[in-house]
């Protein structure tokens, strides 16, 4: 029997069976994967804590018929601060949701894999603005799922500077004020996010979260991200919303 050896976060957690779970997990070799683990809610079985969802593991797995199995598991990462925090378990929720809907199984995903890791390791290590960090993986990860918004220059003249620009939505991109539609889908945006965006799309990985922002164009940002997601992947996202029946937003 061949053993296969992946890392990989856990996007998903269903219980089966008397004692039994699958899980989705996302890897950098073959994207999502289900995996089969068996009595991994028993308290004392050494399954159990690398099956939590948000836990970053690596894992022993063999291939079954329809899903992998697991043999065992080292974890790596638990995200303790997450999963005791309501407030910050329902930020990752969301952008768990995002990940497990989007990325295809079987499919290499290094690189939205990283930058899920960056995005737990920011919300879990500091106390940075939960509905920045959210805003930013949105906007990354509709990138790297190939729906990237052209955010260099203006769509129609490719102006890069103007005194006020917009986001249009219709072009998946900045427009300028002088070939702004003000009867299309544009959103009027502040300097500072402008320059966001831009930062958003191009940095280096590593940097992705180093800056700050506004309360005004944050707000911004989540109507672009908000409209952009719904324009591209065809679906309202809203567990976040868990947090304004809570009064904790």
């Amino acid at each position: 029997m061949a053993y296969l050896n992946y890392r990989g976060i856990v996007l998903k957690e269903v219980n089966t069976g008397e004692a039994d779970k699958i899980i989705t997990v996302l890897t950098a070799e073959e994207g999502k994967i289900s995996i089969a683990a068996k009595n991994a809610r028993r308290a004392k079985n050494s399954l159990s804590s690398g099956t939590q969802l948000l836990c970053y593991s690596s894992y022993m797995l063999f291939k079954g018929k329809e899903l992998y199995n697991m043999s065992s598991c080292e974890v790596i990462e638990p995200n303790y601060e997450i999963r005791n925090d309501i407030v910050k378990l329902t930020y990752c929720s969301h952008i768990l949701e995002l990940a497990a809907d989007n990325v295809q199984e079987g499919e290499p995903s290094e690189e939205i894999l990283q930058l899920l890791l960056n995005t737990l390791y920011v919300i879990a290590k500091t106390s940075r603005s939960l509905d920045l960090i959210t805003r930013v993986f949105e906007l990354r990860l509709m990138a790297l799922l190939g729906y990237e918004p052209h955010v260099i220059s203006c769509v129609s003249c490719n102006k890069t500077e103007d005194k006020k620009m917009f986001f249009d939505l219709d072009s998946s991109g900045l427009v300028c004020s002088e070939c702004v539609n003000k009867n299309g889908r544009v959103v009027s945006l502040l300097p500072g996010t402008v320059k966001a965006l831009k930062y958003i799309m191009c940095i280096n990985p590593q940097k992705l979260y180093s800056f700050s922002l506004s309360e005004e164009s944050i707000k911004e940002l989540y109507i672009i991200s908000k409209s952009y997601i719904k324009e591209h992947l065809g679906k309202e996202y809203n567990k976040l919303d868990y947090l304004k029946y809570l009064n904790l937003k």
